[in-house]
């Protein structure tokens, strides 16, 4: 017996399997930040202070990384006295 693409002169391509997904991997957190920052840093100095979303969010990021360098606040501390022991 003849095989069917023979007879009407068809052939069969071989089937290929699809390449599987490509799976990225996630950015580095601290890359990200650093361009983001390296963005900020740039747009502020090149714009000044025009008062757009991107300045507000640098003077944002700034005031919060300076922060550690800032002087805490002095607070007043109050005099506790002594309660009466209960007998």
């Amino acid at each position: 017996m003849v095989p069917q693409e023979e007879l009407n002169g068809t052939t069969t391509i071989p089937q290929v399997e699809p390449n599987p997904p490509r799976v990225l991997e996630p950015a580095d957190e601290a890359d990200v930040m650093r361009d983001q920052l390296e963005y900020l840093i740039g747009h502020a100095n090149a714009q000044g202070t025009c008062d757009c979303p991107d300045c507000q969010r640098y003077f944002r990021v700034r005031s919060i990384l300076l922060e550690i360098f800032s002087e805490p606040q002095r607070q007043q501390v109050r005099q506790i006295t002594a309660l009466p022991m209960a007998a």
